[in-house]
């Protein structure tokens, strides 16, 4: 292994040998032992995972498992009571309001048409106006 593969697999691995395939980790602990380069590459990589180290924020252990329970409760929570929209879609979606829904709007339409009258039968809505009818020997072909 020549320098450049070693800082190639030091970048994408890690400093941790345990984490590279055996063989790799073999030829890069043997390069490491017997050049400069290679060890101040892994030195100077040790420093900055270092560096990323101590800027991680610190949580106590005891604050992350009481993260984690209130946010299990907040998931059940929403669970256990669905939203107003959420109750509407149930509504408007279930089979039965979506059928009384549809009659109805049948229903309103019959009478509608039973109000305004059928316009084939001489019983028309006086519109306030003169009626001007008219039959079949009026028209002219």
């Amino acid at each position: 292994m020549n320098s450049k593969a070693f800082e190639m697999l030091l970048d994408r691995l890690g400093t941790d040998f345990h984490a590279w395939p055996s063989d790799e980790a073999r030829e890069a602990e043997a390069l490491l032992a017997t050049s400069d380069e290679a060890r101040k590459a892994y030195d100077m990589l040790l420093r900055i995972e270092g560096l990323i180290g101590l800027s991680r924020p610190r949580v106590a252990s005891g604050a992350k498992q009481m993260v984690i329970r209130r946010a299990l409760a907040d998931i059940a929570l929403r669970e256990a009571s669905p939203t107003l929209l959420d109750r509407f879609r149930a509504l408007i979606f279930a089979p039965v309001p979506r059928a009384a829904f549809a009659i109805s709007l049948a229903a309103l339409g019959f009478a509608v048409g039973i109000v305004v009258g059928n316009p084939l039968t001489d019983k028309a809505a006086d519109t306030g106006g003169s009626m001007i009818t008219a039959s079949g020997d009026d028209v002219v072909f």
